[in-house]
């Protein structure tokens, strides 16, 4: 099969003129504001630089490795983005990277350029490798707005302001698609009206009550959603806007990374549904978070979050260098915790497995 790295290939030398704009371009850009610009990208949003020019500095970046994503394919990704006449010469402003333990929040955006005539793209990263990252994203289970939510409002509107006569997209994957659309949702309506279209890459939904509201249905023949077809993250909360099922070169939770998604030269390659996990996964959460109230959800996260912060580890990649001291630490973290805490955080487990015990035996009562 063939994915968004041979797209750069087949693609990559045709320019927007030629070949317009679609999903997959949207989807490289959100993986593409993932890269380690910090000393690169200025956050002045009027300072712009060529995407070849920024993929060349990151290429000579003395500890590039160690700083993606993914070792595996990111600095041939970069190079492919950087060579190519599609993408090379768009150019590239306005990043800010915000991590903040005390808020328990990371956000991260930049802003590109596409043609030098005011369309631009406003792409949101989403959850990074930090585990409070991964903190904020749980806490969309009982918190509404999100640190990160509100910041990526005020970096819209900052942009929009900026560039008034401008026509906008804005995307992003993983948090970074959930982002991207509350910020097109909740912008001021004279903002609204100059947004083009918001693309989500397997990022998370909202509470049903959030997308019956006028705010979010007057954006939401714009949103275009694309989840893989074993979709964990992109299946968290409600989707009422239609999405497409990508087909992805991976397995289980390694369909997240959109490097990964089938494509062809016009677009991605779809299929009819979510794979059997997926769905299995979907019904499970979604059944133990509506049995557990707000405090519940709450003091879950909290419990999970405090033994697992316990280790020196501030990133998920530091969590797997030392196993045998981290899970000493967070064994010792646990059992220092309150009783009543316990007891919260192994009924919520409880119920968890029985959750998927009831998804398990619906499942076959249909058959």
């Amino acid at each position: 099969m063939y994915t968004i790295m041979d797209y750069l290939k087949w693609r990559g030398d045709l320019s927007l003129d030629v070949c317009p704009f679609n999903e997959v371009d949207a989807c490289i850009l959100a993986r593409f504001s993932y890269e380690p610009f910090e000393g690169i990208v200025s956050e002045n949003l009027h300072d712009f630089h060529k995407i070849k020019e920024v993929c060349d500095a990151l290429i000579n970046k003395p500890y590039l490795h160690d700083e993606v994503i993914d070792q595996t394919v990111d600095i041939d990704f970069i190079r492919l983005v950087g060579t190519s006449k599609r993408f090379g010469e768009m150019r590239i402003s306005g990043f800010v990277n915000h991590v903040d333990s005390e808020r328990q929040t990371q956000f991260s955006a930049c802003l590109i350029d596409l043609d030098g005539e005011q369309t631009y793209y406003v792409a949101y990263r989403g959850t990074d490798n930090t585990i409070i990252g991964w903190r904020e994203d749980f806490n969309m289970g009982f918190e509404f707005p999100v640190p990160a939510q509100q910041m990526a409002l005020d970096y819209f509107e900052s942009v929009a302001s900026a560039f008034k006569d401008g026509t906008f997209i804005l995307g992003g994957h993983s948090k970074g698609g959930n982002l991207s659309i509350y910020a097109a949702t909740y912008c001021k309506e004279i903002i609204n009206d100059a947004i083009s279209d918001v693309y989500n890459f397997d990022g998370p939904g909202f509470t049903e009550r959030i997308m019956q509201t006028d705010d979010f249905k007057k954006i939401e023949d714009r949103i275009h959603t694309y989840v893989p077809e074993f979709s964990v993250v992109g299946m968290l909360l409600e989707h009422l806007e239609d999405y497409y099922v990508v087909h992805s070169s991976q397995s289980g939770m390694m369909e997240h990374e959109t490097l990964s998604w089938e494509a062809g030269p016009n677009g991605f390659i779809y299929k009819e549904s979510v794979s059997a996990g997926s769905r299995f996964v979907d019904q499970t959460f979604k059944e133990w978070v509506n049995g557990l109230d707000k405090p519940q959800r709450e003091q879950f996260v909290e419990t999970v979050y405090e033994v697992v912060s316990s280790s020196d580890a501030k990133t998920i990649a530091e969590f797997n260098i030392n196993r045998a001291a981290t899970l000493n630490s967070m064994i010792k973290a646990y059992n220092h915790i309150d009783e009543d805490t316990k007891k919260g955080f192994i009924g919520a487990t409880k119920k968890l497995i029985e959750s998927a015990g009831n998804v398990i035996k619906t499942s076959a009562d249909k058959t």
